[in-house]
């Protein structure tokens, strides 16, 4: 495998790894907290979708249980962000070598932003996307989408050329599952490419204090993860779980994503303040289902601590982040 790191202090923004030392400027403490950073974002019909009411939010009836995210406009428009984010951070829709793609599956579209920039970008191509519960407003010609179980047996007809995953940790309990029906169904010289966070969240320099709400807060997401069976640590082991299922020609290039302006590098400080923007207003969300299912949590419990979590992100003096993995391989 091969893998791409940039030490270069003066990276662009969206190169790997770029320089994360913190710099001693409080640039955080007038964000607010963030929790109507999308609503500028367009409204997604949340009616669109088969849906019940759990915790004031809802979930997709499909599969009931088996995704942990809500499925209302308000997360929605969220992940529309966190799409947007994940543009800026790459620079790029693909990084695999694609050469021919005439059939291309996004594994689990969300609300299938990306099958509709890929079908634009590549007219030649038909992109299906798979979700429990795909959301699109409008649908090129060249795509379409699906309501499927991916952990269950793929009854697709035909091979992709190409196929994709973005941020989905935590959606599968059998990843290495995944890789091998991904295998099966790519044609002879295809690419499968995984676009990643991984979890926990890490500290650059200790600086984040062990009883601190923001060391708490990844610490309860990896046990209820556990105890539900979605763990959030599989993206790092991409490339290894590819080699397992055959493939070959393996990249990974890695990213991070931290958590506020605090790196000193003025393109990673911009980042930083979007993807504080995304967990402050996500990280309601993404902690209701687990804490409340796995770890007995009320309601109540989970707000409270969400708040105290969301002013933890704002202190600058925190100098947390994420690591993000783009892996690719091809199938021999």
């Amino acid at each position: 495998m091969s893998e791409h790191n940039y030490d270069d202090d003066e990276a662009f923004l969206l190169e790997p790894d770029s320089d994360l030392s913190a710099d001693n400027v409080d640039t955080d403490s007038a964000l607010g907290d963030g929790m109507s950073v999308f609503s500028s974002t367009a409204s997604l019909r949340s009616s669109l979708i088969n849906h019940r009411d759990e915790n004031g939010r809802k979930y997709h009836a499909f599969k009931d249980g088996k995704y942990l995210l809500p499925t209302d406009d308000e997360e929605l428009e969220r992940q529309e962000y966190q799409y947007a984010l994940c543009l800026y951070t790459f620079g790029a829709l693909s990084f695999a070598p694609l050469t021919k793609v005439n059939r291309v599956l996004d594994a689990g579209c969300g609300p299938g932003h990306w099958v509709i920039d890929f079908a634009d970008c590549h007219p030649e191509a038909h992109v299906i996307g798979v979700d429990l519960s795909p959301v699109q407003r409008y649908t090129p010609s060249n795509a379409s989408f699906e309501i499927d179980d991916l952990e269950e047996q793929w009854t697709f007809s035909y091979k992709f050329d190409y196929i994709h995953s973005l941020m989905m940790t935590g959606a599968f309990r059998d990843w290495p599952g995944f890789y091998r029906q991904a295998f099966e169904f790519l044609n002879t010289g295809g690419w499968l490419e995984i676009q990643d966070i991984d979890f926990p969240l890490r500290c650059a320099d200790g600086s984040l204090p062990p009883g601190s709400a923001l060391q708490k807060w990844t610490d309860v997401m990896m046990e209820a993860s556990g105890k539900a069976g979605f763990l959030l640590n599989t993206c790092g082991k991409a490339a290894d779980f590819m080699r397992e299922a055959g493939f070959v020609d393996i990249v990974r290039v890695p990213y991070k994503w931290p958590i506020g302006r605090w790196p000193k590098n003025e393109r990673m400080k911009e980042l930083g303040g979007l993807v504080r923007e995304n967990f402050v207003g996500g990280v309601e969300s993404m902690s209701l289902a687990l804490c409340t299912r796995f770890l007995g949590w009320s309601l109540d419990d989970v707000k409270t601590f969400a708040a105290e979590v969301r002013h933890d992100m704002s202190n600058s003096s925190y100098h947390t982040y994420f690591d993000l993995y783009v892996t690719y391989g091809r199938k021999p």
